[in-house]
């Protein structure tokens, strides 16, 4: 499967911090699809993505709590599969 290399933002609010999903913009992916990014060759996750309007086309927005745990440091790129 072809990947996507995107950038790594910030989640755009509280509510969906708490989801556990990772945030895309609309024009990206649907709401509900399941993605695996990839911060480097060892590191690969799987997330349910959601929509915001205001994550810029070409990011991906992940929690607080999320960037450490995929081993994210700002600014990065991911690829999203």
């Amino acid at each position: 499967m072809a990947g996507r290399s995107m950038q790594a933002a910030r989640c755009p609010t509280d509510e969906l911090s708490l989801t556990n999903c990772a945030v895309v913009n609309e024009k990206d992916f649907q709401s509900g699809q399941h993605v695996i990014v990839r911060t480097s060759p060892n590191h690969r996750y799987t997330f349910t993505l959601k929509t915001h309007p205001s994550v810029v086309p070409g990011s991906i927005a992940f929690s607080l709590p999320q960037s450490p745990y995929i081993h994210l440091t700002k600014p990065n790129s991911v690829l999203a599969q």
